[in-house]
């Protein structure tokens, strides 16, 4: 993976200059924490973690009074930016057990504060272990992406107050966490499962958590996907897709990396049949999609870098760590008012796009053109060259990213669709 220097959100000039006093005088620790490097690196040394707040109430399975959910919050220390990309992990455990404070949540959240994100790791209602069965499984993976929804529309009301981007708003899952983001991304109303219906009927994705949150739409920049899957391929529509990153063992048994049932080593008759990333990807691959991204470690089994709930596996954490930033990094949304777009256009045009035989940079301001790169959304390099154009007649149709590096060693990026 090839990680981006991204360029941060630009202020209006007087707001700058306020921002850039305080930040001199009383956060010099801070400085670097604004420059380029921002998200695709750590940046600030210290992590502020606020535990315990609530987002939502609802009735879990088997039971008639609702429960408050809550969620753990890790921002950077000493960050002066007013909205921030938020990233809201989602932990695992077979939709039975499971917290949002398990090793590899917190891990994430304090890796991720530290490259200058804000991630809230969240609760989901689990089933109580006397309410097993078959019925019930499907009831709770539904009510967990409810949950998951409402933490969504939660966050996009209080963006103020939490300073965050609801343009870069990313959903990140372990195992049943998994399962409970993809389906909230996939899943219509229409194609509730039948057990859904039943006494009590669950109502639709986003019926769940406080009323006036209703109005807010669920949507999200970007999901990362841990040994997950669905339970139906079929919710999987080419219109419904946003940018997914998956990750999984091909020797998972747990959640099958191709299909097959749930611990189909131990029973299938309580646990559904699974259709893992690898039947992800062929069907997204089927509809044309390309913006899509399948990590496969071959021999690894489910949640292969952790040993229990209470240790990780640390080089095995930071390999998956490191394609989740790289995923992220290349997946922020900037506005073209306040961007990443409009600071390359300042300083160098980039055109057409789309793009189909040859790609031209040209210079802005003085400005000098040191290097030209385009890479695939995997990542790779695909092409480059230090004079304009670029030729790409080569390439596959897709998206891809140019990166210009000028003669002071600044560098912009910006997508550009070849045809």
């Amino acid at each position: 993976m090839t990680a981006f220097k991204l360029i941060p959100k630009m202020l209006n000039l007087k707001r700058f200059a306020i921002c850039w006093a305080l930040v001199c005088l009383f956060l010099p620790g801070a400085l670097q924490a604004q420059n380029g490097d921002r998200y695709a690196q750590p940046v600030f040394d210290n992590v502020l973690t606020t535990n315990g707040i609530p987002f939502s109430a609802a009735v879990p399975e088997g039971m008639s009074s609702p429960t408050t959910l809550y969620f753990d919050f890790y921002e950077p220390s000493g960050d002066t930016l007013s909205a921030r990309p938020l990233v809201i992990t989602v932990f695992g455990g077979a939709f039975l057990t499971g917290s949002r404070d398990w090793c590899d949540m917190v891990e994430y959240g304090t890796h991720l504060a530290k490259h200058g994100y804000v991630a809230a790791s969240i609760d989901y209602r689990l089933l109580p272990l006397l309410s097993l069965s078959a019925n019930s499984l499907v009831r709770s993976a539904y009510m967990a992406s409810q949950d998951v929804s409402s933490a969504v529309r939660f966050f996009k009301a209080h963006c103020d107050e939490y300073r965050i981007d609801t343009n870069n708003i990313f959903l990140l899952g372990n195992s049943a966490g998994s399962i409970a983001i993809l389906n909230e991304i996939f899943m219509s109303d229409e194609e509730r499962p039948a057990q859904t219906f039943s006494s009590p009927d669950l109502g639709g994705m986003n019926s769940s958590g406080y009323a006036e949150y209703a109005g807010f739409s669920s949507k999200v920049a970007g999901v990362v996907s841990q040994w997950g899957g669905v339970q139906d391929k079929e919710v999987i529509d080419a219109e419904e897709f946003v940018p997914l990153c998956m990750i999984h063992g091909t020797a998972d048994e747990a959640v099958p990396y191709d299909s097959g049932y749930c611990y189909s080593s131990l029973t299938s008759y309580i646990m559904p049949y699974m259709y893992g990333s690898h039947t992800i990807a062929e069907r997204l691959s089927s509809f044309g999609i390309e913006d899509y991204e399948l990590h496969a470690f071959e021999g690894e089994k489910h949640c292969f870098y952790i040993t229990s709930m209470t240790v990780l596996i640390q080089e095995k954490f930071d390999t998956c760590f490191s394609i989740v930033r790289d995923f992220l990094y290349r997946h922020l949304n900037f506005p073209s008012d306040v961007g990443v777009s409009q600071h390359v256009a300042d300083c160098v045009r980039i055109y057409p796009n789309p793009a189909s035989d040859l790609l031209f940079v040209e210079r802005k301001g003085g400005v000098e053109i040191s290097h030209m790169a385009l890479y695939d959304m995997q990542g790779r390099a695909v092409a480059e060259s230090v004079h304009s154009p670029v030729e790409i007649g080569h390439l596959p149709s897709g998206v891809y990213l140019v990166r210009v590096t000028d003669s002071d060693g600044r560098e912009y990026t910006q997508k550009v669709v070849v045809r």
